[in-house]
């Protein structure tokens, strides 16, 4: 994850002050790409998704091929993305209300889809393997994008965003997902204590059964304590997560006035497909990366017990802080664009609603293997992700001590532009501790 030397940046500044630039396909004159079109590349899917439904056949698996067959290809194919937006972009681009567009283009998009796909699926006389490829396909295409564009939405302010992530999550009877995630996660990742953190070891489909029953329990939990004191049946029509439920029996109910009892069906298979790609990114998003205890922090019997009252605030505060050390970062160009540059996780983290367009990208981050897409494919073999991973995480682990040794701060923007001018972390410390002994 240090040793990036082919990847240098596409304008680095000398130690004169000069500007020195470098031409990458990613890059404007300064910063990143200000185009909104590589981030239309997502809208590829639903084209896809039209023709195999209309196919059919071995053809009805062609979201499947696409997402995890040809998009891993085209990621190596590609140089890596390890562009960032200037200062000056930052706050520019963030206010751009055209990138507001892209994320929320994809909600009647998806339902559009989701309609036509039901419909082909209460087709008769089709084989049994066409209807398990109907339901692959468009539950993948709704997890992997659909879910991750509610991701999006829902971190962002305006009330109109985070209704519009809701829609897509009722889509896939999600909906609980969205609180939790928001006040469970972000503040307790890489923490024992986080359903969504995958553990060193832990295979994805242990993972799986863990993950999804947590994160429906905690997100029950916080909604009993946040309306504890309110009163029936007051309290059920602001519950949450009963609303969530509420929300996707309504989509569930349109599918079978349109189409019946197998609309219904559809329905409700498609959803846990559609899931299943969202808990597959986050097993790997923190696979085996684990926040510290500080010193003098309670017990973990205390901990769990403040877990249970809800005092989130307090277990957090019992680890270091989240920093970009405790997520899992890929530069592969093809699918941070697919993906609205979800794997620059670590700033994400950082930066909650920082929208996709000016997330940042370091080079001192933990790095996968390859990007988000392969290594979903990578993680259903779980001896051959242990094989390639587990020895990651350890590096990783060991190199994390030796930075923090060194006091400095690594996530800064001019140690990063010094690492990609040397090629590697591990040269601009060095580098930086030459100095300091001159």
């Amino acid at each position: 994850w240090i040793n990036h030397q082919s990847h240098q940046p596409s304008a680095i500044r000398h130690p004169s002050g000069n500007t020195v630039r470098l031409e990458t396909m990613s890059r404007t004159k300064e910063g990143v790409q200000e185009s909104i079109v590589p981030y239309c590349l997502f809208y590829t899917l639903p084209l896809v998704g039209l023709a195999s439904l209309y196919a059919l056949g071995i053809w009805s698996y062609g979201g499947a091929m696409f997402a995890f067959g040809c998009i891993p290809v085209m990621d190596l194919l590609v140089s890596e993305d390890t562009t960032n937006p200037t200062k000056e972009q930052s706050s520019r681009l963030a206010r751009e209300f055209r990138f507001k567009l892209i994320p929320a283009f994809w909600v009647p998009t998806q339902f559009a889809l989701m309609v036509y796909s039901g419909f082909k699926f209460c087709t008769p006389g089709l084989a049994l393997y066409e209807y398990i490829g109907i339901i692959t396909s468009i539950g993948i295409l709704a997890g992997s994008i659909g879910i991750n564009v509610a991701h999006e939405l829902i971190h962002k302010p305006s009330w109109w965003e985070k209704l519009l992530g809701r829609a897509l999550l009722a889509s896939v009877c999600y909906g609980h997902w969205a609180d939790e995630h928001l006040y469970g996660h972000h503040k307790l990742v890489s923490t024992p204590f986080d359903p969504a953190t995958s553990r060193f070891g832990e295979s994805f489909y242990t993972f799986w059964f863990r993950t999804v029953w947590g994160t429906w329990t905690s997100a029950l939990d916080m909604e009993r304590r946040r309306l504890r004191n309110v009163a029936f049946p007051e309290r059920i029509l602001r519950d949450r997560v009963f609303l969530s439920c509420l929300s996707s029996l309504a989509v569930a109910a349109c599918f079978g006035l349109l189409m019946g009892p197998y609309g219904v069906l559809f329905f409700f298979l498609q959803s846990p497909v559609a899931f299943t790609m969202l808990e597959a990114v986050n097993y790997i998003e923190h696979y085996g990366l684990q926040r510290e205890l500080v010193e003098g922090a309670p017990s973990m019997k205390e901990l769990e017990k403040r877990k249970k009252l809800g005092d989130y605030g307090y277990v957090a505060s019992a680890f270091e802080s989240v920093t970009p050390f405790h997520s899992w970062n890929a530069g592969e160009t093809v699918t941070n664009y697919f993906l609205l540059k979800l794997q620059r996780h670590s700033d994400h983290h950082a930066n909650g609603y920082r929208r996709y367009q000016v997330l940042r990208s370091f080079l001192a981050s933990p790095q996968l293997p390859t990007g988000y897409a392969g290594c979903m494919v990578l993680a259903t073999i779980p001896p051959l992700w242990f094989a390639i991973m587990n020895p990651r995480v350890k590096k990783v682990k060991s190199q994390i001590e030796y930075i923090k040794g060194t006091g400095i701060n690594v996530f800064s923007d001019e140690f990063d532009v010094l690492a990609r001018k040397e090629g590697s972390v591990e040269a601009a410390l060095r580098k930086m501790n030459e100095g300091k002994k001159k």
